[in-house]
């Protein structure tokens, strides 16, 4: 097995595989896919290009060398909502200038 050093994760690109990654972390190809397919994988974002799945080597440097690196993905993925969330600039109808009478009446389609 490879010893990966920053210069040589650093050579592989903007990007890499899930296998690449497994093998830079010294962890089973699987039990990344597995993380990743249960969405438990906060070691790095991840980048899905269709079927395929690809980690950035920056955020693969930044968590092996950047003690400061945050776990969690800066943007959350599909079907993730932060929790408490909270709505608190709503305007009434009245407030925001629009009006009930100012809508168009909806028209049937032709032949119906």
């Amino acid at each position: 097995m490879a010893t990966w050093t920053r210069d040589a994760i650093e050579a592989l690109g903007p990007i890499t595989d899930v296998r690449t990654t497994a093998a830079i972390f010294q962890v089973d190809p699987d039990t990344v896919y597995a993380q990743i397919r249960r969405n438990e994988w906060t070691a790095t974002r991840i980048l899905r290009l269709g079927r395929k799945i690809r980690i950035p080597t920056r955020d693969l440097i930044a968590a092996l060398y950047e003690p400061e690196f945050p776990t969690e993905p800066a943007v959350p993925s599909r079907g993730e909502t932060p929790e408490n969330v909270q709505v608190t600039d709503v305007k009434p109808l009245s407030q925001c200038g629009c009006h009930l009478n100012d809508v168009a009446p909806i028209q049937g389609l032709r032949g119906a």
